[in-house]
Protein backbone atom coordinates (compact mmCIF):
# COMPACT_ATOMS: atom_id res chain seq x y z
CA UNK A 1 0.00 0.00 0.00
CA UNK A 2 1.31 3.09 -0.80
CA UNK A 3 1.78 5.80 1.67
CA UNK A 4 1.17 9.71 1.01
CA UNK A 5 3.28 11.54 3.08
CA UNK A 6 2.99 15.07 1.85
CA UNK A 7 0.05 15.66 4.67
CA UNK A 8 -0.05 13.60 7.99
CA UNK A 9 -3.65 12.21 8.58
CA UNK A 10 -5.76 10.97 11.64
CA UNK A 11 -5.17 7.74 13.13
CA UNK A 12 -8.94 6.54 11.60
CA UNK A 13 -7.87 7.70 7.90
CA UNK A 14 -4.94 5.54 8.14
CA UNK A 15 -6.60 2.72 9.73
CA UNK A 16 -9.50 2.46 7.37
CA UNK A 17 -7.08 2.93 4.84
CA UNK A 18 -5.17 -0.34 5.97
CA UNK A 19 -8.62 -2.12 6.37
CA UNK A 20 -9.50 -1.39 2.53
CA UNK A 21 -5.98 -2.38 1.89
CA UNK A 22 -6.43 -5.72 3.59
CA UNK A 23 -10.06 -6.64 2.29
CA UNK A 24 -8.24 -6.15 -1.03
CA UNK A 25 -6.23 -8.06 -0.34
CA UNK A 26 -8.00 -11.20 0.51
CA UNK A 27 -10.46 -10.88 -2.18
CA UNK A 28 -7.90 -11.27 -4.05
CA UNK A 29 -6.80 -14.38 -2.43
CA UNK A 30 -3.79 -13.66 -0.62
CA UNK A 31 -2.79 -16.26 1.76
CA UNK A 32 -3.89 -15.86 5.29
CA UNK A 33 -1.42 -14.60 8.10
CA UNK A 34 0.19 -16.92 9.55
CA UNK A 35 -0.48 -17.85 13.32
CA UNK A 36 2.74 -17.77 15.59
CA UNK A 37 2.09 -20.84 17.95
CA UNK A 38 2.81 -21.05 22.01
CA UNK A 39 6.97 -20.67 22.23
CA UNK A 40 7.78 -20.08 18.24
CA UNK A 41 10.07 -17.36 18.15
CA UNK A 42 9.19 -17.35 14.33
CA UNK A 43 7.50 -14.67 12.92
CA UNK A 44 6.30 -14.35 8.76
CA UNK A 45 4.99 -11.27 7.57
CA UNK A 46 4.35 -11.68 3.53
CA UNK A 47 5.07 -9.12 1.16
CA UNK A 48 1.96 -6.97 0.56
CA UNK A 49 1.04 -7.92 3.98
CA UNK A 50 -1.00 -5.36 6.04
CA UNK A 51 -1.91 -5.07 10.03
CA UNK A 52 -4.83 -2.35 10.22
CA UNK A 53 -5.20 -2.81 13.68
CA UNK A 54 -1.55 -3.88 15.63
CA UNK A 55 -2.06 -3.18 19.09
CA UNK A 56 1.42 -4.76 20.55
CA UNK A 57 5.37 -3.92 19.18
CA UNK A 58 7.03 -5.99 16.91
CA UNK A 59 10.63 -6.51 17.52
CA UNK A 60 13.46 -7.87 15.16
CA UNK A 61 16.64 -8.58 17.06
CA UNK A 62 19.93 -9.65 16.16
CA UNK A 63 21.87 -10.93 18.83
CA UNK A 64 24.62 -12.59 17.54
CA UNK A 65 26.78 -10.90 15.34
CA UNK A 66 26.82 -6.71 14.04
CA UNK A 67 24.93 -7.35 10.70
CA UNK A 68 21.94 -5.22 9.56
CA UNK A 69 18.75 -6.03 10.98
CA UNK A 70 16.41 -4.64 8.61
CA UNK A 71 17.55 -3.51 4.95
CA UNK A 72 14.23 -1.65 2.85
CA UNK A 73 14.87 -0.81 -0.79
CA UNK A 74 12.68 1.26 -3.24
CA UNK A 75 13.17 1.78 -6.46
CA UNK A 76 17.21 1.17 -6.16
CA UNK A 77 17.88 -0.18 -9.29
CA UNK A 78 15.02 0.78 -11.62
CA UNK A 79 16.61 3.62 -13.09
CA UNK A 80 13.47 5.90 -12.45
CA UNK A 81 14.34 7.45 -9.58
CA UNK A 82 13.70 6.17 -5.84
CA UNK A 83 10.49 6.75 -3.59
CA UNK A 84 10.24 6.29 0.01
CA UNK A 85 12.05 3.31 1.75
CA UNK A 86 10.56 3.80 4.89
CA UNK A 87 7.49 6.15 6.34
CA UNK A 88 6.72 6.40 9.87
CA UNK A 89 3.97 7.93 11.39
CA UNK A 90 2.18 9.06 14.48
CA UNK A 91 -0.73 11.14 15.47
CA UNK A 92 0.97 12.96 18.24
CA UNK A 93 4.11 11.08 19.25
CA UNK A 94 7.28 10.58 17.41
CA UNK A 95 6.66 9.31 13.67
CA UNK A 96 10.58 7.33 14.03
CA UNK A 97 12.93 7.00 16.81
CA UNK A 98 16.05 5.65 16.55
CA UNK A 99 18.58 4.80 19.96
CA UNK A 100 21.81 3.70 20.91
CA UNK A 101 23.43 3.60 24.12
CA UNK A 102 27.04 4.31 21.77
CA UNK A 103 26.15 4.70 18.76
CA UNK A 104 24.51 7.17 16.36
CA UNK A 105 20.98 7.12 17.30
CA UNK A 106 19.42 7.96 13.78
CA UNK A 107 22.05 8.19 10.75
CA UNK A 108 20.89 9.61 7.34
CA UNK A 109 23.89 9.17 4.00
CA UNK A 110 23.05 10.60 0.59
CA UNK A 111 26.32 10.94 -1.75
CA UNK A 112 24.53 14.24 -3.25
CA UNK A 113 21.81 14.75 -1.47
CA UNK A 114 20.79 15.88 2.06
CA UNK A 115 21.93 13.19 4.64
CA UNK A 116 19.14 13.87 6.65
CA UNK A 117 15.94 16.31 6.06
CA UNK A 118 13.64 17.57 8.47
CA UNK A 119 10.55 20.06 7.31
CA UNK A 120 7.63 21.20 9.69
CA UNK A 121 5.13 23.87 8.91
CA UNK A 122 4.98 24.95 11.86
CA UNK A 123 7.55 23.87 14.36
CA UNK A 124 11.47 23.12 14.13
CA UNK A 125 12.41 21.88 10.78
CA UNK A 126 15.56 19.54 12.51
CA UNK A 127 15.92 19.99 16.50
CA UNK A 128 18.04 18.78 18.43
CA UNK A 129 19.01 18.58 22.30
CA UNK A 130 21.53 17.10 24.72
CA UNK A 131 22.04 17.19 28.79
CA UNK A 132 25.62 17.22 28.32
CA UNK A 133 26.63 17.68 25.18
CA UNK A 134 26.06 19.91 21.87
CA UNK A 135 22.52 19.65 20.81
CA UNK A 136 23.07 20.50 17.06
CA UNK A 137 26.66 19.61 15.55
CA UNK A 138 27.74 19.62 11.67
CA UNK A 139 30.83 19.34 10.30
CA UNK A 140 32.38 19.22 6.37
CA UNK A 141 35.91 18.65 4.91
CA UNK A 142 35.15 21.51 1.96
CA UNK A 143 31.86 23.26 2.48
CA UNK A 144 30.31 24.75 5.47
CA UNK A 145 29.91 22.27 8.65
CA UNK A 146 26.48 24.29 9.28
CA UNK A 147 24.51 27.07 7.18
CA UNK A 148 21.60 28.61 7.68
CA UNK A 149 19.07 30.49 5.24
CA UNK A 150 15.62 31.98 5.35
CA UNK A 151 13.70 33.61 2.74
CA UNK A 152 12.13 36.16 5.18
CA UNK A 153 13.28 35.69 8.25
CA UNK A 154 16.68 34.94 10.56
CA UNK A 155 18.78 32.58 8.95
CA UNK A 156 20.69 31.83 12.14
CA UNK A 157 20.39 32.64 15.44
CA UNK A 158 21.61 31.76 18.64
CA UNK A 159 20.04 32.75 22.11
CA UNK A 160 21.01 31.34 25.52
CA UNK A 161 20.13 32.03 29.08
CA UNK A 162 23.46 31.71 30.97
CA UNK A 163 24.59 34.91 32.52
CA UNK A 164 28.30 34.36 31.58
CA UNK A 165 28.11 32.82 28.24
CA UNK A 166 27.94 34.01 24.83
CA UNK A 167 24.43 33.09 22.91
CA UNK A 168 26.85 32.89 19.89
CA UNK A 169 30.67 32.09 19.80
CA UNK A 170 33.02 31.87 16.13
CA UNK A 171 36.42 30.54 17.11
CA UNK A 172 38.85 29.88 14.37
CA UNK A 173 41.74 27.62 15.66
CA UNK A 174 43.62 28.63 12.28
CA UNK A 175 44.29 32.44 13.64
CA UNK A 176 41.95 34.17 11.03
CA UNK A 177 38.66 35.62 11.38
CA UNK A 178 36.17 34.01 14.18
CA UNK A 179 32.95 35.74 13.43
CA UNK A 180 32.69 37.52 9.82
CA UNK A 181 29.79 39.63 8.91
CA UNK A 182 29.50 40.91 5.58
CA UNK A 183 26.81 43.17 3.36
CA UNK A 184 27.23 42.59 -0.31
CA UNK A 185 30.46 40.71 -1.61
CA UNK A 186 32.60 38.69 0.05
CA UNK A 187 36.01 39.52 0.65
CA UNK A 188 39.17 37.20 2.12
CA UNK A 189 38.86 36.93 6.04
CA UNK A 190 41.67 38.67 8.03
CA UNK A 191 44.46 36.86 9.94
CA UNK A 192 44.57 36.92 13.72
CA UNK A 193 40.83 38.90 14.13
CA UNK A 194 37.87 37.70 16.16
CA UNK A 195 34.96 39.80 14.58
CA UNK A 196 35.39 41.39 10.91
CA UNK A 197 32.38 43.62 9.33
CA UNK A 198 32.28 44.54 5.69
CA UNK A 199 30.20 46.17 3.44
CA UNK A 200 31.45 48.14 -0.20
CA UNK A 201 28.35 49.13 -1.59
CA UNK A 202 28.48 52.97 -1.26
CA UNK A 203 29.73 55.70 0.67
CA UNK A 204 27.08 55.00 3.26
CA UNK A 205 27.95 51.31 4.18
CA UNK A 206 29.14 50.53 7.32
CA UNK A 207 31.29 47.84 7.79
CA UNK A 208 29.96 47.63 11.84
CA UNK A 209 27.38 49.50 13.88
CA UNK A 210 27.67 49.64 17.15
CA UNK A 211 24.32 51.45 18.93
CA UNK A 212 23.21 51.93 22.48
CA UNK A 213 20.38 54.32 23.11
CA UNK A 214 22.05 55.48 26.45
CA UNK A 215 24.69 53.44 26.76
CA UNK A 216 28.21 52.58 24.94
CA UNK A 217 27.72 51.76 21.08
CA UNK A 218 31.66 50.35 20.53
CA UNK A 219 33.75 49.49 23.68
CA UNK A 220 37.25 48.89 22.69
CA UNK A 221 39.52 47.40 25.41
CA UNK A 222 43.09 47.12 25.57
CA UNK A 223 46.07 46.54 28.61
CA UNK A 224 49.06 47.90 26.61
CA UNK A 225 48.37 48.49 23.08
CA UNK A 226 44.95 50.49 21.13
CA UNK A 227 41.79 50.86 22.53
CA UNK A 228 40.49 51.58 19.27
CA UNK A 229 42.50 51.98 15.79
CA UNK A 230 41.48 53.66 12.74
CA UNK A 231 43.13 53.46 9.29
CA UNK A 232 41.30 56.38 7.86
CA UNK A 233 39.34 59.91 8.71
CA UNK A 234 37.33 59.72 11.67
CA UNK A 235 34.20 61.60 11.98
CA UNK A 236 32.17 62.81 14.78
CA UNK A 237 28.85 64.52 14.66
CA UNK A 238 29.48 64.99 18.72
CA UNK A 239 32.90 65.70 20.52
CA UNK A 240 35.87 64.19 22.02
CA UNK A 241 36.27 64.26 25.71
CA UNK A 242 39.19 63.34 27.03
CA UNK A 243 39.80 61.85 30.72
CA UNK A 244 42.53 63.36 33.04
CA UNK A 245 46.11 60.77 32.99
CA UNK A 246 49.59 61.11 34.05
CA UNK A 247 52.23 62.07 31.00
CA UNK A 248 52.27 59.63 28.27
CA UNK A 249 55.72 58.12 27.13
CA UNK A 250 56.74 59.88 23.98
CA UNK A 251 55.07 58.66 20.39
CA UNK A 252 57.05 57.06 17.59
CA UNK A 253 58.71 59.46 15.01
CA UNK A 254 56.69 61.69 12.88
CA UNK A 255 53.99 60.87 15.61
CA UNK A 256 52.06 63.42 18.68
CA UNK A 257 49.77 62.58 21.99
CA UNK A 258 47.29 64.86 22.88
CA UNK A 259 46.28 64.33 26.30
CA UNK A 260 44.82 66.16 29.33
CA UNK A 261 46.19 66.15 33.17
CA UNK A 262 45.98 67.99 36.45
CA UNK A 263 48.50 70.59 36.31
CA UNK A 264 49.04 69.86 40.52
CA UNK A 265 47.27 72.73 41.81
CA UNK A 266 43.51 71.05 40.80
CA UNK A 267 43.25 72.64 37.36
CA UNK A 268 43.30 70.64 34.12
CA UNK A 269 45.91 71.14 31.53
CA UNK A 270 44.90 69.87 27.72
CA UNK A 271 48.75 69.27 26.16
CA UNK A 272 50.47 67.37 23.81
CA UNK A 273 53.73 65.15 23.76
CA UNK A 274 55.71 65.01 20.71
CA UNK A 275 58.72 62.35 19.89
CA UNK A 276 61.60 64.53 21.40
CA UNK A 277 59.56 63.90 24.56
CA UNK A 278 58.75 67.67 25.04
CA UNK A 279 55.35 68.14 26.64
CA UNK A 280 53.60 71.64 25.44
CA UNK A 281 50.67 73.01 27.41
CA UNK A 282 47.82 74.30 24.81
CA UNK A 283 45.73 75.40 27.28
CA UNK A 284 44.72 75.28 30.94
CA UNK A 285 41.15 75.16 32.65
CA UNK A 286 40.82 79.04 34.05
Amino acid sequence: MALDTSTPRSRRAVLAAAAGAAAATLALGARPLPVRAAGDDTAVIHIGDTFADAQSQTTLANQANENIVLWVASNSDSGHGGGTAVVGYSDHGIGVQGQSPGGAGVRGVSTSSSGVYGSSTSGYGVLGTSDSYYGVRGFSNTQHGVAGSSTSGIGVEGTSSATNQPATVGHSFGNSTGVQGVSGGAPAAKAKTGVYGYAAQDNFSRGVTGESPAGIGVYGISSTGYGGYFGGRVYTTQFYELGEIGTPAAPLANRARLFVKDNGAGKTQLCVRFRTGAVKILAVES
